[in-house]
């Protein structure tokens, strides 16, 4: 059988539906598994060496025309593929699958795209039952059996491993442990932590265990990682911000002794890397989105602290804080550095 999977778009989505991609794998040895993914995830399911293919939507990018959805819908009913399974509960990733004439689609539904699949689930996680029973759920019904234990370890091969380093040693890194660090998410203020907290963390960092920081994340998150490196007096700081790809970064944050951040597709992919992480949640729910934290299939130990202040308005979801961003405000440096000390 042919199968066609719509990619997430986000790379902690990325992540958490692994274990779905490893269920359909899992479900349909010797049949083709192909995935179509948005161009900024598309490298990273590459490196799966679960998926035979990896189709790119570009339809969406800066110097699409009018065409290019039409070209997409004519490129994908060119692969002749049995079936498609959905992950995105966008209306437009189910119209352009109904659009290229895929005999069976599996999706959720909801957005008033029902009509568009073949097989629409209902959307039926419980409050804070984690995300990557979504897409589980999604492989379910595809016809694949659900692991009692989801597996989202990442094998990172030497040559990943090696352009990671490359790129260290291009930024003067001279070898040894060090901390990988995002402070900054460009898509949602209300999940950053204070900057200065996370240089005071840092700097501690320094003191305690000889760390540097490594700085990762985008082009378009320089200036967030600028300043907090500024905000730092001890400790010495590398920023990859912009200069990385995420098959590299992924390759920085298995080579890293230790990561830290904020809730993000970073975290995930630490986490997936095995690395001991400790990640600050505020207006998001680490119930629903945190790293996950199950059995590994390499049976490397899972380190993970999630540090956070309960409040009555979290999570909210919100983007921007409305009012005092108290979810943020209530997490001290040392509350971090316990729970460094705890994963350590």
């Amino acid at each position: 059988m042919r199968t066609l999977v719509r990619a997430t778009n986000w790379v902690g989505d990325v992540v958490m539906s692994l274990p779905a991609v490893r269920a359909l794998r899992a479900a349909d040895p010797k049949g083709d598994l192909a995935v179509l993914a948005r161009p900024w995830v598309a490298d990273l399911y590459r490196l799966l060496a679960e998926i035979d293919e990896v189709l790119v939507d570009t339809s969406k990018a800066p110097d699409a025309d009018s065409k290019a959805k039409e070209r997409l819908a004519g490129e994908i009913r060119g692969k002749s593929f049995d079936r498609a399974v959905v992950l995105p509960t966008s209306f437009e990733t189910a119209w352009t699958l109904a659009r290229a004439g895929v005999p069976e689609r599996i999706g959720y539904r909801g957005e008033l795209r029902g009509a568009l699949l073949t097989h629409a689930v209902s959307h039926s996680l419980a409050p804070g039952e984690h995300q990557v029973w979504k897409h589980l759920r999604l492989a379910a019904a595809a016809g694949a059996s659900p692991p009692a234990a989801p597996d989202v370890s990442w094998p990172i091969s030497d040559e990943v491993r090696e352009s990671a380093r490359l790129r260290l040693k291009a930024a003067d890194w001279k070898g040894g442990p060090f901390a990988a660090a995002h402070v900054a998410s460009f898509a949602h203020a209300a999940k950053r932590w204070d900057l200065g907290r996370f240089a005071a963390v840092f700097d501690a960092l320094a003191v305690r265990h000889g760390f540097p920081v490594v700085l990762l994340g985008s082009a378009g998150e320089r200036s967030v990682n600028a300043n907090a490196a500024a905000r730092a007096s001890k400790a010495r700081m590398f920023d990859l911000s912009g200069v990385t790809s995420l098959p590299e970064a992924l390759g920085v944050l298995a080579e890293a002794r230790l990561f830290l951040g904020n809730d993000s597709g970073l975290a995930h992919l630490a986490g997936a890397a095995g690395t001991p992480s400790v990640v600050v949640f505020g207006s998001t729910d680490p119930e629903a989105t945190r790293p996950w934290d199950g059995p590994r299939g390499d049976k490397r130990p899972v380190r993970l602290a999630v540090v956070r202040r309960r409040t009555l308005c979290a999570p909210c979801r919100f983007a921007v804080c409305p009012i005092d961003h108290a979810c943020m405000e209530g997490v001290m440096p040392e509350d971090v550095l316990r729970a460094i000390e705890d994963v350590l």
